[in-house]
């Protein structure tokens, strides 16, 4: 219902830059962008993509989980964007625009009512680092919908990259947690079932957007974060690269960490 209603939200307003004069030469603070794994987003005036922090929900619960997950350092890491007053848009809908004061005191822009941050690990446009970090931080959509989905793979041009040996002790593990979790919806053998074939499937070989995929899920599958630790997550996915005429190299336990 809520994307019916966005989407009539969207035909209803223009679309346009907001004219205001704290604003005009420096140009927009919020814009519409288009990233290659999340499709369309919010970006800052230089292009950087814009994230909202569940910590700032007005769901309780949500915003307990957030903070127990993303702690002081990891909240660092995402920048709240400045602003004085309401911010300048570009492309997107002037009402949903806003200011708050931050916990410094500082103005912070507002995107429907969520302060919008940028990721510091984040560092050139259509960028999407921070999304799903620490389950606690997702971009937001130019009609204000939560993203919670893991980015999708995108086929990278030029030389193949390495892939990184197996571990093989991971594979048994992985074997035992795909039985029990995976293999209802993905099948024994990697055949397919309610979910997709694993078996010749490329986008495996995208080692970060295959561990996001697991860590956070997207549409009807669930995220495993909570469910399992680093190494069994880097054993699920590692056996999934390796089984069933897939050769993607392995996953490491430390890569996992990096994307939780």
């Amino acid at each position: 219902m809520f994307k019916k209603t966005a989407a009539a939200i969207l035909l209803s307003f223009p679309l346009y830059a907001v004219p205001m004069a704290a604003h005009s030469a420096a140009g927009p603070v919020v814009a519409h962008g288009t990233t290659p794994t999340m499709g369309s987003v919010l970006t800052d005036g230089a292009g950087k993509t814009l994230y909202v922090l569940l910590s700032d929900s007005k769901n309780a619960d949500e915003q307990k989980a957030a903070l127990a997950a993303c702690d002081k350092a990891c909240q660092d890491k995402f920048i709240p964007v400045a602003t004085t007053g309401r911010p300048l848009g570009l492309a997107v809908i002037p009402g949903f625009l806003g200011s708050v004061k931050g916990a410094s005191g500082a103005e912070q822009a507002t995107f429907r009512g969520w302060p919008l941050y940028t990721f510091a690990d984040d560092t050139a446009k259509g960028q999407v680092n921070g999304q799903g970090f620490k389950q606690a931080a997702y971009v937001i959509s130019p009609v204000g919908e939560v993203n919670r989905a893991a980015p999708k793979a995108v086929a990278r041009a030029g030389a193949a990259v390495a892939k990184k040996p197996v571990d093989t002790a991971l594979m048994p593990i992985g074997q035992e947690k795909y039985a029990a979790t995976c293999a209802g919806c993905h099948g024994a053998n990697g055949q397919g079932a309610f979910g997709a074939a694993l078996a010749g499937f490329a986008r495996l070989g995208e080692d970060d957007a295959f561990i996001k995929q697991i860590l956070i899920g997207s549409g009807d599958m669930p995220g495993f974060a909570g469910a399992m630790d680093d190494r069994e997550i880097a054993a699920v996915a590692t056996y999934a690269r390796n089984s069933w005429g897939n050769e993607f190299g392995g996953i490491t336990p430390e890569q996992v960490k990096a994307l939780r």
